[in-house]
């Protein structure tokens, strides 16, 4: 069997060897051009791939805008950022900065210490207004302290210090604002003598803080302005010679007491520090001989005003 099967496949050979053609010029460019194909479809695949995911992330969604600060935490924020103090608080407050806020609260007797504190971003600035008596020389609120904050989101407290001098009632105020966004702030009044000031209240009254136990000598007193910024007048006789000057005024400034002759010639001088409340200063001048007179006038620092109580005693 294995003969004949070995016959048959030995006449055939030629045969299939004639039919089978190796590849021509033509099938050769059909095998390159099918490659090539290929090598194209898949390259604009990765390109569409490519930018595809380019406007993938280009439209992607953006991320949500920040919600506004919320004020009652600001703050409580600014709050918490003023501390303790060891003076009692004649006043405290906490409030959403806005460019019309303002408040009030009554004076205090001695140095005033306004202590403030922003939680945000940008600045404000606090100024103080003092509302003046209706005994008193100065007839329009005056600025009597004014205080920039800072604002962050971890606030630093700054204050400032001042002396209500003629004032019954005080204001605050945002007078400047840098601020872009919601933003709280937080401040605190304290006084040195922790006393309200009350209306005829003698504290706030120079001539009763002479305390003076009688007449005695030549006394003068009033209130000196802008449009009032000193005077003088004749020393009585019985004063010259040999004598005292006792002083007090209001303000923050200094009052000026001359004793002239009829020449002009000083003969001497004594400056009075003025505080509120007003506080009592005792003098010796140098003796004075003659016919003399006095000139008071009044150097202030802020306060355009202040009342005043100067008494001249023999000794």
């Amino acid at each position: 069997m294995s003969d004949q099967i070995e016959e048959i496949f030995a006449r055939t050979r030629p045969t299939a060897i004639q039919a089978i053609r190796p590849p021509g010029a033509e099938a050769a460019r059909r095998t390159v051009r099918i490659r090539r194909r290929r090598r194209v479809v898949g390259l604009a695949a990765v390109v569409v791939l490519a930018v595809v995911g380019g406007v993938v992330t280009r439209m992607s969604p953006a991320p949500p805008p920040e919600l506004p600060a919320d004020p009652v935490r600001m703050t409580q924020t600014a709050k918490v950022a003023l501390g303790t103090s060891a003076l009692p608080a004649a006043l405290e407050k906490a409030a959403e900065v806005t460019p019309t806020w303002s408040s009030s609260s009554p004076v205090y007797h001695g140095e005033l210490t306004l202590r403030a504190a922003c939680a945000g971003a940008g600045e404000i600035t606090l100024a103080v207004v003092g509302n003046p008596g209706g005994e008193s020389s100065q007839t329009e609120p005056f600025e009597l302290a004014r205080l920039k904050v800072p604002c962050s989101p971890q606030p630093e407290p700054v204050e400032t210090a001042f002396e209500p001098s003629g004032a019954i009632s005080l204001d605050y105020k945002i007078v400047e604002s840098t601020i872009a966004s919601r933003s709280g702030f937080a401040y605190r009044l304290t006084s040195d003598t922790g006393k309200p000031f009350a209306m005829g209240d003698d504290q706030a009254n120079p001539t009763a803080a002479l305390h003076l136990t009688s007449d005695e000598g030549f006394g003068t007193g009033g209130s000196l302005t802008a449009r009032r910024p000193g005077w003088k007048d004749d020393l009585p006789s019985h004063v010259g010679g040999d004598f005292r000057i006792l002083a007090a005024c209001t303000g923050d400034g200094t009052l000026v007491v001359e004793i002239l002759k009829k020449s002009g010639k000083v003969v001497d001088t004594v400056r009075v520090p003025c505080h509120w409340p007003p506080k009592r200063y005792d003098f010796e001048p140098a003796r004075g001989t003659g016919d003399l007179y006095y000139r008071i006038s009044y150097q202030h620092i802020t306060m355009p005003s202040t009342d005043f109580a100067v008494q001249f005693v023999p000794k």
